[in-house]
């Protein structure tokens, strides 16, 4: 006590040099001026110390009530008190949890739509105004006739969403369209891999369909239709709003830069390609490693599962006994091998034209999976392996030692490097690192593929053993 007197009273003669040590080894360097007193007027720290003094004091004189009235309180375990209120937290999580968390996609989905809507209207009216005064592409019977089926198409899958063959036919002509529009805005690349990931996409689909009800039956209630509409009303609008300030903007943007090196620093023409397997190789390389996960997981759902498909359509009516017409093998048989050679084709240019590792991977699973669509699993497990898996870890295992490779010239992760030979007849032409990493896209892609569609395949394998048995 003595000593905090003697501070607070004499704080020059007793803490100043202590303070001033401590303050200089912080700061490191000269003091500023400073002022160590007791009495620096009438001020709100004084007033604060009155009120707790006098404060103080009066609870002090008051203590013998106090004590008598906290005697009569009712006797409280805090323990208990505390349990009790982590136990009602517990059941309120539990309730909001089992409100949202209903195993419904479809409200998944509304929520986190509904984000999106509140964030574009909360936001929209700070973006700039929307400028017509920028250069339009022209318009002509093609273009309009595209757009006009891309929207039809739109609307007929929203529409006939029960209807589960008639939705999936109605989505790939949107598919198709959009394929088209890249084509119209010169991105042969991205035109390339919509339609391929269209092709694979639809088949996906038919063959998850078959084992669901041909129609579905309506569950919404008008209310949750309303919704979806104003949803849809909403984020339709202000993406659409969004894509026109982008496109009309006046933004500065680093394509010009991999238009300038795609050459130079890539050995490719293909600025797309280039990208995708040299300036962001390691994004690529992350991709094909999801795609290769992705494509597991969907195995390990598949692998025990027993699934029976309807028998009948929507109608009542059985389904076409011929599960492999004569006329659908006939002709597949020949287009194999045609299809692999473009895949081949498609592979080997991709760097300079469009295509590449992606797209070529793609088209070889299109021709596989065409063979199982007609043949039958059976058929094609006779004939080639069944097991994918090894397929997708040579891929993402051959990309990555690429990118391990560059590690023993002193460069960093991914780098790629290229140079011209010449041999003969064949000439000059590039021989590029790159290639090898595209080869890796090229085998994950497959292997994905494959793994995913062919483990459907034997979903209705099974089925069909199951019914003649």
């Amino acid at each position: 006590v003595a000593l905090c007197v003697a501070v607070g009273v004499f704080p020059a003669i007793t803490v100043a040099g202590l303070l001033a040590v401590a303050a200089t080894a912080t700061l490191g360097g000269e003091l500023p001026e400073y002022h160590l007193a007791i009495w620096h007027g009438f001020n709100l720290p004084l007033v604060m110390s009155f009120v707790a003094l006098f404060g103080g004091i009066f609870i002090y004189s008051q203590r013998r009530r106090l004590f008598d009235l906290y005697a009569r309180l009712p006797e409280v375990d805090a323990k208990l008190v505390f349990e009790g209120r982590i136990q009602q937290l517990g059941r309120l999580a539990s309730a909001i949890t089992g409100r949202l968390q209903n195993g419904s996609l479809q409200s998944y989905v509304a929520w986190g739509v509904t984000l999106v809507a509140v964030i574009l209207l909360t936001q929209m009216w700070h973006l700039p105004a929307l400028s017509l005064d920028v250069g339009m592409l022209p318009m002509d019977g093609v273009a309009i006739l595209c757009t006009a089926m891309l929207v039809a198409a739109a609307f007929l899958t929203t529409i006939l969403h029960r209807h589960r063959m008639t939705s999936i036919m109605s989505l790939s002509v949107v598919g198709l369209m959009v394929s088209l529009l890249f084509v119209r805005f010169s991105a042969p690349d991205l035109a390339l891999t919509q339609l391929s990931v269209e092709v694979v996409t639809m088949l996906l689909l038919m063959l998850a369909m078959y084992f669901l009800p041909v129609r579905t039956k309506v569950e919404s209630s008008s209310v949750r239709v309303l919704r979806d509409v104003l949803l849809a009303l909403v984020v339709g609008a202000g993406v659409a709003v969004m894509a026109f300030l982008v496109m009309t903007g006046d933004t500065t943007t680093i394509s010009q830069f991999f238009m300038d090196n795609s050459k130079s620093g890539g050995g490719g023409t293909n600025v797309v390609n280039v990208i995708l397997v040299d300036f962001r190789g390691f994004d690529t390389f992350g991709e094909i490693t999801v795609l290769g996960i992705a494509a597991m997981g969907i195995y390990a759902l598949l692998k025990d599962l027993n699934l029976a498909s309807a028998k009948y359509d929507s109608l009542g009516r059985p389904w076409a006994k011929d599960a492999h017409p004569l006329v659908l093998v006939t002709i597949s048989r020949p287009l194999l091998p045609l299809a692999l050679l473009i895949a081949v084709y498609i592979f080997l240019r991709g760097h300079n034209l469009p295509g590449g590792g992606f797209v070529a991977g793609l088209i070889t699973s299109v021709a596989l999976v065409l063979q199982y669509v007609a043949s039958g699993v059976g058929w094609v497990h006779s004939r080639m392996p069944g097991d994918y898996h090894p397929v997708v870890a040579l891929g993402v295992l051959l990309a990555g030692l690429t990118g391990v490779g560059s590690w023993a010239f002193g460069y960093p992760f991914l780098t790629s490097s290229f140079t011209y030979v010449s041999l003969p007849v064949i000439g000059k032409f590039e021989l590029a690192t790159a290639m090898l990493f595209d080869t890796g896209v090229f085998l994950t892609v497959v292997g994905s593929t494959l793994l995913m569609l062919a483990n459907l395949g034997k979903l209705s394998l099974l089925d069909d053993k199951r019914e003649n048995a």
